[in-house]
């Protein structure tokens, strides 16, 4: 993805005023990627390697495709399935905490976050000795 940098007017000697020429910054598309990856898997609660991404992007905005696994507690532990968020509401959740995070990380609009929820992942059970 290129940004591109608006010109900028500085004092020139003797008076005048000289303008340069906006310049522009390329960024490896892959770094987009794994920064958004990186922001999914805290927003979700799943390891980074399991959430995969994909960015299409315009002049001006950027639309993210998330597929992850999401998160649910145990379900012999009771309690916490009662206490656990519906999917459809977690799921508005992320979408909405992505969107914010990834247009202030990317430095322009991100107009559309898809999330796709392509499984289940519950906590392991830990042996105590």
């Amino acid at each position: 993805m290129t940004t591109v940098l608006p010109g900028t007017a500085t004092a020139a000697p003797g008076g005048g005023v000289a303008e340069r020429l906006g310049g522009r910054v390329d960024i490896a598309d892959r770094v987009f990627r794994k920064a958004a990856e990186q922001a999914a898997a805290e927003s979700i609660g799943v390891d980074r390697a399991d959430v995969t991404v994909e960015i299409a992007g315009s002049r001006d905005t950027v639309a993210v495709r998330v597929r992850s696994p999401f998160p649910i507690p145990r379900l012999d532990d009771t309690e916490a399935v009662l206490a656990a968020t519906p999917v459809l509401e977690a799921a508005h959740g992320i979408q909405h905490d992505l969107h914010e995070r990834l247009t202030r990380l990317f430095g322009r609009e991100v107009s559309r976050v898809d999330l796709t929820i392509s499984g289940a992942t519950a906590p392991s059970r830990r042996r105590v000795r």
